[in-house]
């Protein structure tokens, strides 16, 4: 078999069992990822693992901050410079216009963390967590101009083990997902095996509760609704974690707490861990604005006028 030029699309700094996957088994001569970000209090300019990657890997890097006509283009010409048979997508959070999804010879492969077509959009993971779901798994298809409507290449199933955080999750799926990535390249290439269609009637999507015809998370999505139930609420703080953590305010937890009369109800909490004994909700981790990460008993010190 020839060497297969390959590129890689991705800005999540999970992805380095990937480009490692890619570099092992291709000629990975791009990477395009997003550009250096303001981090912190000093707003210090950060770049992503994927860039940081490619320059230690001597891997000619493109960033880029939109995907407009100009950074379309310049992405199209280097791409047929570099003669890229096809490209890797996983987790890049740019809409990729048609044009560009079509210039390398076997198109980009995009890999997606659900089993398609359930949970196209942008939050698969989040969303399998919300709802508690028992397994999940990988899609790896090949990218048209829809939202996760490309025909599947392969797909593997993975059971999601017990109290993992969204962060965590992901982890572990772009792991496997570089594990079985170059079997399917090769024998997509070599044309052993053969795009199949989504079954279009399943189809199920991420929309924010929010931003309802978005499928990013937003902050809003994550405020506590008190009323949801322990397990509920349980699984939201896994989903959030670690962006953007679950949310409420002193306020909201008066639902279910006392509060001390003397602190502000309007203070925004933040609950980093917790679990479920006995259909009742314990929380392990929570910071209030302006203040460090807590225990439960330390918070409670603080903040409660009685013990729960």
């Amino acid at each position: 078999m020839n060497v297969v030029n390959v590129a890689f699309f991705g800005t999540s700094d999970r992805s380095i069992p990937i480009l490692t996957a890619l570099r092992e088994n291709f000629n990975l001569s791009l990477c395009i990822t997003r550009e250096d970000t303001k981090f912190g209090r000093e707003q210090i300019l950060k770049p992503t693992e994927v860039k940081i990657w490619a320059k230690e890997n001597n891997v000619n890097c493109i960033t880029i901050s939109r995907l407009d006509t100009q950074s379309t283009q310049g992405i199209i010409n280097s791409l047929k410079t570099a003669q890229i048979d096809t490209g890797i997508v996983a987790d890049f959070s740019f809409i990729l216009p048609e044009e560009l999804i079509n210039t390398p010879k076997f198109k980009l492969i995009n890999i997606h963390f659900s089993l398609l077509p359930k949970y196209r959009g942008a939050s698969p993971v989040q969303q399998a967590i919300l709802n508690g779901d028992e397994t999940t798994g990988i899609t790896y298809y090949i990218m048209d101009k829809g939202m996760d409507t490309g025909a599947i290449l392969q797909q593997v199933e993975y059971k999601i083990p017990a109290n993992l955080t969204a962060g965590e999750l992901y982890q572990k799926l772009f792991v496997l997902a570089a594990q079985k990535l170059p079997q399917v390249v090769n024998d997509y290439v070599s044309q052993i095996i053969t795009p199949l269609p989504q079954d279009n009637a399943r189809a199920t999507y991420t929309y924010s509760k929010t931003h309802p015809k978005n499928t990013f998370i937003y902050k809003e999505d994550a405020k506590i609704d008190w009323n949801a139930g322990a397990a509920q609420i349980e699984r939201q703080i896994r989903a959030y974690n670690p962006w953007p953590i679950a949310w409420t305010t002193l306020g909201d937890m008066e639902q279910v707490f006392r509060i001390k009369p003397d602190k502000k109800e309007n203070l925004k909490v933040k609950l980093f861990e917790a679990i479920v004994e006995k259909n009742e909700l314990k929380v392990k981790k929570i910071q209030v604005e302006g203040g460090k990460v807590l225990s439960w008993q330390e918070f409670a010190n603080g903040y409660l006028a009685s013990a729960f």
